[in-house]
């Protein structure tokens, strides 16, 4: 059950040669900040926003648009990840305090007209947007070819990744700007009566703080605010007061796995996810899929969800952030281990338990050996359905091989 109440911010530090300064913080009315400037700041550094703790398979992003015009008026900041998933940003600097549900039922607006969209039409006012603020006639392929390499196949697989997206409404709606104090429950109102849109909706609040050893530097922490608590993920410098300046982003935080549980509201990532592995293989491995991430959430493991597949891994019980992996489900019905050795070198710990964790696992299905090359490794790819047969005494390897680590750090702590 989630209890409501008043959230209570405290005041950060800066700490250098043992000297601890208080940040002051900038209201972000003052004159100097305008919902352009916070627009113009999230467009040239999209990290700043903390999207993989709201739908991983959202990001990264990739700034494809801003003041995008559509018939329900102007999208304030549009993103794409590189496999064609849409996210749509509405700033908001909360001088109305009438405005807060406004705001809501506006980017829902947004998403509904975006649904009816084609990815043609959607590509020409990414082009329209491109000509305004970057002197360009860049569409959305060129923008996520800047991003990273894509082959001509790819083009047309992301295209209809993006046609599928827009048809059924699968966004994630960001809400991005200072002092929001209403939370997601407050506006369950406007989200009821959007039944046909599949997306997620985040709030983020920025707050700007004076570097005390410079202020003209600023520092921005970003909080995400979700169903049950606020969390702040991660802390963003940006100098000489200029949103076009690169930006720093440090993400030094242990990771919060409270409240995962198997009853959790499934992702717009998730859904997806189990749709084209259906298509991909059958009714039962599909279940069977479902199933083990059920375990995965129940026993207080990470999921990562990744273009086609989503890892299971256990985080450093030492507060490192690092991240163990245990096994993959892809979403073409297969199921294997990705190597291990060098997340546990990264904590000082023997590569041989990777070794060993590999080579238990891998006895356990037929005709499936330890890779000679890579050790702590498969020979080769299951599928999920070989799992099924051995799926308890699997799961008990698992347990072991983190058994197994967590002492080694505790031994070396």
């Amino acid at each position: 059950m989630t209890q409501k109440g008043n959230r209570q911010q405290g005041t950060p530090y800066f700490l250098t040669n043992n000297e601890s300064l208080k940040m002051e913080r900038i209201p972000l009315d003052e004159k100097f900040f305008q919902e352009n400037w916070l627009q113009n700041l999230i467009h040239n550094n999209p990290q700043i926003l903390p999207i993989d703790d709201i739908e991983s398979g959202f990001a990264p992003l990739i700034s494809i648009g801003r003041e995008i015009s559509t018939s329900v008026g102007f999208v304030d900041n549009l993103y794409i990840s590189p496999n064609g998933y849409i996210t749509i940003v509405e700033t908001k600097l909360w001088r109305n305090p009438e405005a807060k549900r406004e705001v809501v039922g506006q980017i829902i607006d947004y998403a509904k007209e975006l649904s009816s969209w084609t990815f043609s039409k959607l590509n020409e006012g990414v082009i329209k947007s491109s000509q305004t603020y970057n002197k360009n006639t860049k569409g959305i392929i060129e923008l996520i070819k800047d991003f990273e390499d894509i082959e001509e196949i790819e083009e047309y697989k992301i295209i209809d990744n993006i046609e599928r997206n827009l048809k059924r409404g699968r966004f994630l709606l960001l809400i991005v700007g200072d002092g929001i104090r209403e939370s997601v429950e407050d506006m369950i109102d406007f989200l009821s009566n959007s039944p046909q849109i599949q997306f997620t909706l985040g709030l983020v609040e920025l707050q700007v703080y004076k570097n005390p050893n410079n202020e003209k530097d600023w520092i921005v922490i970003p909080n995400l605010i979700t169903r049950t608590r606020e969390i702040t993920r991660a802390i963003i410098k940006i100098e000489n007061s200029n949103p076009n300046s690169t930006v720093t982003l440090e993400t030094n935080f242990k990771e919060d796995v409270i409240n995962k549980s198997p009853t959790s509201r499934s992702t717009i990532t998730e859904d997806d996810f189990f749709e084209q592995l259906k298509q991909n293989t059958d009714s039962e491995t599909s279940e069977f899929a479902k199933r083990i991430l059920n375990d995965a959430k129940v026993n207080g493991h990470l999921i990562d969800w990744n273009q086609g597949s989503f890892a299971v891994k256990h985080l450093d019980p030492d507060g490192s952030g690092q991240k163990i992996s245990l096994f993959v489900v892809d979403r073409k019905g297969l199921f294997y281990h990705m190597s291990t050795g060098h997340q546990l070198k990264r904590l000082g710990l023997p590569t041989d338990l990777a070794n060993e964790y590999a080579l238990s696992t891998a006895k356990l299905l037929k005709d499936m050996k330890q890779n000679p090359k890579i050790p702590d490794t498969w020979s080769r790819y299951a599928k999920i359905l070989e799992i099924k047969p051995i799926y308890s005494q699997f799961l008990e390897k698992v347990e072991q091989f983190i058994r197994q680590v967590d002492e080694k750090i505790k031994a070396t702590a």
